[in-house]
């Protein structure tokens, strides 16, 4: 069942990497914590335990998507602190990261490193980090931590996370995954995964904005990256969002049933749009062939200023897309094409992340708009 938000009506939106749209079982298991039951979670009065109990519910939830115990996942206020408490809480220094990072990574590990080694490694044209040189950098041991993506924002490139965190182990360096696009649109293990750590954000599941959480394996050296009230178990200071929490629980039970259900004809929608936008836009895509996620399209079509295409098609067509991540959307750079050898198409690619709320009819017409917005700047360049 779709959401019944009145704008649904009146727009497509094919922008779910950014954001998603907020499930309706979400809301109403989140609205009794924001009524009713608003009780702080850390206090001993019935309020207060009903709010603890519905937290604690939540992160068994969570741990159980993930493959591991409750006492090994963290709440937080969503991906960006999640990366930034993994890389500046490991006291040891020394960073490695991919070159197509989230900012939310790429940034901290800078700053953790100003006097210490820090490495990106590159990619290949398809995105996919090069393994040889990990491993090369890794053997110099002069490296704490590796911080590398399970699939890439952009252009939805599956990273062989597998064999990169047997790599950390081997030269004993922890490894942490920025899962935040993965979690809820491919299933994995975290203990099989062999994963130190391992970001989650609510809002990319069709849970609420502003909760997050970390997963920390027993034993990581993990320090706390904020002090106070000594909540989360001394680890992250601060009085929970309790009906964000829950709403968060709530949103991976159902990515959990979605993954099987939904997943699979998303999957087959994309690829049916790819051959579509090849044939009609005369449209290359970006990313890895078959190693990528089921819901994200990235495109390049040639001649086409995407900052712009994206602006009209929302002003004019109602279809919400974008140029590329939601972080960097203003700045016209991708620096994942970049990475890709892409330099001159970071201008002209298109990325279109679907939902289980869309469909081939939304597709579809994004197809035709973008074939009306191509002759409108036809017409404009023979003025």
């Amino acid at each position: 069942m779709k959401p019944s938000f009145e704008w649904r009506d009146e727009e497509i939106y094919l922008d779910n990497a950014a954001t998603t749209i907020i499930d309706p079982e979400v809301v109403e298991a989140m609205q009794p914590y924001v009524e009713e039951r608003y009780g702080n979670p850390e206090t001993v009065y019935q309020l207060g335990r009903e709010a603890h109990s519905a937290v604690e519910e939540a992160r068994h939830r969570i741990a159980e998507q993930l493959g591991c115990f409750d006492d090994e996942v963290y709440f937080t206020s969503g991906g960006t602190e999640s990366n930034n408490w993994a890389i500046k809480g490991i006291r040891a220094t020394g960073r490695i990261v991919s070159a197509v990072e989230h900012a939310s990574v790429l940034e901290p590990a800078k700053w953790m490193c100003t006097n210490a080694p820090y490495y990106e490694v590159t990619v290949d044209e398809y995105g996919m980090v090069r393994l040889d040189e990990l491993e090369t950098e890794l053997k110099t041991g002069k490296y704490a931590l590796v911080s590398i993506q399970y699939a890439n924002n952009e252009v939805g490139t599956i990273q062989p996370v597998k064999e990169i965190a047997t790599l950390c182990q081997k030269y004993k360096a922890l490894f942490h995954c920025d899962a935040v696009q993965a979690f809820g649109k491919v299933a994995f293990d975290v203990d099989d995964m062999g994963f130190d750590m391992a970001s989650l954000s609510a809002h990319k599941i069709h849970g609420p904005m502003g909760v997050g959480a970390l997963y920390v394996r027993r034993g990581t050296p993990l320090e706390p990256l904020m002090h106070g009230g000594g909540q989360e178990r001394g680890m992250r200071s601060g009085t929970l969002a309790v009906h964000q929490i829950v709403g968060f629980g709530k949103a991976v039970e159902i990515a959990g049933v979605s993954i099987k259900r939904d997943m699979p004809g998303i999957f087959e929608i994309v690829e049916a749009t790819a051959k579509d936008m090849a044939l009609s836009l005369n449209a290359r895509r970006n990313g890895h062939p078959t190693q990528r996620l089921p819901n994200i399209l990235n495109v390049t079509i040639p001649g086409l200023d995407m900052s712009l295409a994206c602006g009209l098609l929302s002003s004019k067509y109602g279809i919400c897309v974008s140029s590329g991540s939601a972080c960097h959307t203003r700045s016209r750079m991708s620096h994942v094409l970049w990475a890709m050898g892409r330099k001159s198409e970071t201008h002209s690619a298109l990325r279109i992340s679907l939902s289980k709320y869309n469909t081939r009819e939304d597709m579809m017409m994004l197809i035709s708009r973008l074939q009306a917005v191509l002759m409108e700047k036809s017409k404009r360049d023979l003025l």
